[in-house]
């Protein structure tokens, strides 16, 4: 798979985001800390296998990927041999040209944002920037369900750079993942597993609902965002959204299922386009 053209560079990650937005952003951005913290939820995962009876034993767990926690390690480079993945997903920070602009805010997301997979092929996960994970959207993070039926809660711990972090998928479907720290800022994909037909596509493919028994929340809108954010504090009347949102991200017409199998992979950039408010960024 081809690395995306953007390179990471150190000095974007110097300083706090606070420090690089004026004082009229800041309320807004005391609800993006609360909001990061409710995408949160219970995301935070840990590298569990099963009991060890010896060396032996935990050689081997420790060589496997589970089917909840996956296979995390600090080193990109040392992935074991037996767990060579079959496809990359990039995690990355851009950051603005001018941080004082108000319009353009950093951008957080995967690449490639959409990808086809055959069932049981692996996916590694590498960040290029820090603070990320790869959650499932899930009854059990408390989010409306967006991947097949049996599948659990899966979740990546928080990842550093160089780090790596490798995943099963053994059931054909749609999966939709998120970012736990970045949800809030957008941060949000797709995999399809399998080849599917029109009829294997689930409803939640297109439908964007939580509930309040049990209390599920639905990948976030514009609209949920900007009223949480005037409803929160006096001082926000009036504020719109600056940031993407995942369902943006997740409702992109270059990010329907078939669209997606017929094209294998589907770079940031393409879904970027695909939003009205940010198509002149990828011009």
């Amino acid at each position: 798979m081809m690395a995306p053209d953007e390179e990471r560079t150190e000095e974007s990650f110097d300083n706090p985001l606070n420090k690089r937005f004026d004082f009229e952003r800041r309320p807004l951005l005391k609800v993006l800390s609360a909001g990061t913290m409710l995408s949160l939820g219970s995301n935070t995962a840990i590298a569990s296998g099963d009991e060890s009876n010896g060396p032996d034993d935990e050689a081997t767990s420790s060589r496997r990927i589970d089917p909840q926690y996956g296979f995390a390690t600090p080193d990109a480079t040392a992935v074991p041999e037996n767990l060579e993945p079959d496809h990359v997903v990039e995690l990355h920070t851009d950051e603005p040209d001018d941080p004082n602009d108000p319009d353009r805010t950093p951008f957080f997301h995967f690449d490639p944002s959409g990808i086809h997979v055959n069932a049981g092929d692996v996916v590694q996960f590498t960040p290029e920037s820090p603070d990320h994970t790869i959650t499932a959207y899930h009854p059990g993070m408390g989010f409306q369900q967006r991947v097949p039926d049996g599948v659990p809660p899966f979740s990546s711990p928080v990842l550093s750079i160089d780090s790596a972090w490798l995943y099963e998928f053994t059931e054909a479907g749609v999966y939709d993942l998120y970012c736990g720290p970045h949800h809030v800022l957008g941060m949000s994909m797709r995999i399809i597993v399998g080849d599917l037909t029109e009829e294997d596509i689930p409803d939640y493919e297109d439908t964007f609902e939580g509930s309040q028994d049990p209390p599920l929340l639905a990948p976030f809108s514009r609209g949920f965002l900007e009223h949480e954010l005037n409803e929160t504090n006096d001082a926000n009347e009036g504020c719109e959204w600056s940031w993407l949102t995942p369902q943006e991200i997740l409702d992109a017409d270059v990010l329907d299922p078939e669209t997606i199998q017929d094209r294998g992979t589907v770079p940031f950039r393409d879904v970027l386009a695909d939003i009205d408010r940010f198509a002149d960024e990828t011009a």
